[in-house]
């Protein structure tokens, strides 16, 4: 396996739905405990039932979605990346380095079958954490090499309390990470769409990512809006990103809907969601 059987033309067009503990929180924010793992793997098998006939390839992870959903309900021909980290960063992102999830391995990812491995890094560059959390990805690396599986690393800012520091988060992290040799990376929109709606700021940023990468980057959608998603990766896309890893944005309202209804927002509302962003990508 390899990222190739990610993509098509050389082009990204990715289902994310990796999501563990921060899924049970949309799920039930008032009490994410309460969404059993029964209910998490039947939101899995609807969504990768519904929609990766259309994407290029889909995240899943290794506790609601692998084996789970490679009895067919994958179709064949479509890759898939395993996640890598273990769940609980949220809470502290500066407790510890990024770490495997317990029971898991860079082997486990590869003999599953996987294109790919995956790893979420919680990363801000003017924090003291961030030269663990460099070495850690590191390490993680180096096993991926020597298993021999692909790599694509998410090293994402948090509490970024000032939204016009963004773009120098977005590019200094890019700046650290790029040249360690990562097979992809999946980033944030460089721009806070909100605080910076101008366009022609956003392609510039867009343009600095590329500059800076010898791989392939991805954009990540982030929770927010769809229309806001599909806003930025068309400009993204003109500005040298090599496709899209897209999840609540395009997916979120059917996670809500009671499962008896979900296929039919899934085909009515998300299908369609799901075209119009591979037109930009392929």
């Amino acid at each position: 396996m390899s990222v190739a059987d990610l993509t098509h033309n050389g082009r990204f067009a990715i289902l994310a739905i990796d999501h563990r503990d921060t899924l049970r929180s949309v799920l039930a924010p008032d009490d994410p405990d309460s969404v059993t793992s029964e209910a998490i793997v039947d939101l899995k098998r609807d969504l990768v039932a519904g929609l990766a006939a259309g994407a290029t390839g889909v995240m899943l992870e290794p506790e609601y979605s692998i084996p789970q959903l490679l009895d067919g309900t994958l179709p064949p021909g479509v890759g898939f990346t395993a996640a890598l980290e273990a769940q609980g960063y949220m809470a502290d992102p500066e407790a510890a380095p990024v770490a495997l999830l317990d029971g898991w391995s860079v082997q486990s990812a590869a003999d599953c079958g996987a294109a790919a491995a995956k790893l979420l890094v919680l990363y801000q560059p003017d924090r003291p954490h961030a030269a663990a959390q460099e070495r850690a990805a590191a390490e993680i690396l180096a096993e991926c090499r020597r298993v021999g599986i692909p790599l694509l690393v998410e090293p994402l800012f948090y509490a970024l309390d000032d939204p016009s520091m963004r773009p120098e988060i977005v590019l200094e992290t890019v700046d650290r990470f790029a040249p360690m040799g990562f097979d992809v990376l999946k980033l944030p929109f460089p721009v806070d769409p909100i605080h910076d709606p101008e366009p022609a700021r956003w392609a510039v940023a867009c343009w600095e990512i590329t500059k800076r990468c010898d791989m392939p980057w991805t954009l990540l959608s982030g929770g927010g809006s769809f229309e806001s998603y599909h806003a930025q990766l068309d400009v993204a896309m003109a500005s040298g990103c090599a496709g899209f890893t897209v999840g609540r944005a395009l997916w979120g309202e059917a996670a809500l809907t009671p499962p008896p209804e979900r296929p039919r927002v899934i085909a009515d509302l998300i299908v369609p969601r799901l075209a119009a962003l591979r037109e930009l990508v392929i």
